[in-house]
């Protein structure tokens, strides 16, 4: 194979990759403030820095708007006799969650949990590094 064909030939290989790299765009999260009860002023919700830490005031934040999309998948998981609770999240920006009454110890828990709670946690809060279930 001649020179410029091998070269033809390995620019076409890497156009696709260079095609995909273009078009994968990069979602940076929005900040956003919200006024977490008890508290005197708003709290920017925002990516956490490399090595930063969440005081109590941004955990209660955190916590608040978790908990607000929760709300969204509550009624289904109700309907079935059993509920989900968010326990908290921790300063590094990990939410911890369980299911109780029936979907507790349910064979799907875990299936639910994957492709359902921690799903629509981490689209709708991209903030948080991670959504951990508990005791399932």
């Amino acid at each position: 194979m001649s020179e410029a064909t091998e070269k033809n030939v390995s620019e076409s290989v890497n156009e696709p990759e260079a095609a995909k790299a273009a078009n994968q765009e990069t979602v940076e999260p929005v900040p956003s403030t919200i006024d977490p009860e008890g508290s005197e002023q708003p709290v920017e919700i925002k990516p956490l820095a490399e090595g930063e830490k969440l005081t109590r005031a941004q955990r209660n934040a955190w916590e608040e708007r978790a908990n607000d999309i929760i709300d969204k998948i509550r009624p289904y998981i109700q309907h079935d006799g059993g509920d989900v609770e968010l326990l908290g999240i921790d300063e590094d920006g990990i939410a911890y969650v369980t299911f109780l009454g029936a979907c507790a110890g349910c064979m799907m828990a875990g299936e639910d949990f994957s492709t359902g709670i921690r799903l629509l946690l981490l689209d709708e809060f991209p903030e948080l590094r991670e959504v951990v279930l508990v005791g399932a």
